[in-house]
């Protein structure tokens, strides 16, 4: 699997009940939209809480 550098990400509103939208994700000069609704987007703000949260881990030496 490769992975890519996101470069952007927009989120847009597609209705308001119930409650819908798009995730856009720029990557590589490519574009992926997703569609989820509010149940996904509670889900992905949480592990996004829980990601941004963590303790970082101290490792015995840095490689540069």
């Amino acid at each position: 699997m490769t992975i890519q550098r996101a470069t952007n990400i927009a989120i847009s509103t597609v209705s308001a009940v119930p409650l819908r939208g798009t995730i856009e994700i720029d990557c590589a000069g490519t574009v992926a939209t997703f569609e989820i609704d509010e149940e996904l987007a509670h889900r992905l703000c949480a592990d996004l809480e829980r990601f941004l949260t963590q303790v970082p881990r101290r490792v015995g030496s840095a490689r540069f």
